[in-house]
């Protein structure tokens, strides 16, 4: 054997490592690639999902509304109904009255409601706000609060 076949043994021996070396570096970087891959398949899936049943859930609160506004409307048609009977039918004057005045009272707008009940005189006096205590209570605020009253001790011998 001589220096000549050595070399083409090295170099051949140094093209197969390298080739085996590269063919690992490969795989090592394609599973990366496939779980890259796997990882984002997996994210559309759940965006789809997500997206489903955001609209489910859009759906639902929408035939809930219908279902509420016609439920409403069959509870308005039941106390109009309820009003024409308790004229036509009741005797006291107190229970038709206060139907009809309950009904009077819905059918204003909030801001005519507001305005109603601010022109209305309350039953209660209006105090302004006060930083002491009523009466003869001792609050926070006191001269005295928390002070001990001193008490003489003549010295001891």
């Amino acid at each position: 054997m001589n220096f000549a076949d050595t070399q083409w043994v090295l170099i051949i021996t140094a093209f197969i490592l390298g080739a085996g070396l590269g063919a690992l570096a490969y795989h090592l970087m394609n599973a990366n690639v496939a779980n890259s891959i796997k990882i984002r398949h997996q994210l559309t899936e759940r965006e789809l999902e997500v997206n489903q049943l955001r609209e489910g859930v859009n759906d639902h609160f929408s035939r809930l509304g219908d279902g509420l506004s016609g439920l409403n409307k069959q509870l308005q048609e039941l106390e109009d109904q309820v009003r024409r009977e308790a004229g036509h039918l009741c005797d006291d004057e107190g229970v038709v009255k206060r139907l009809t005045s309950s009904r009077d009272s819905e059918d204003l707008q909030p801001e005519e409601a507001l305005h109603e009940a601010a022109t209305q005189p309350s039953h209660q006096p209006v105090e302004p706000p006060r930083d002491y205590a009523a009466g003869s209570a001792r609050g926070t605020l006191s001269e005295d609060y928390g002070l001990k009253p001193e008490v003489f001790e003549p010295p001891r011998s």
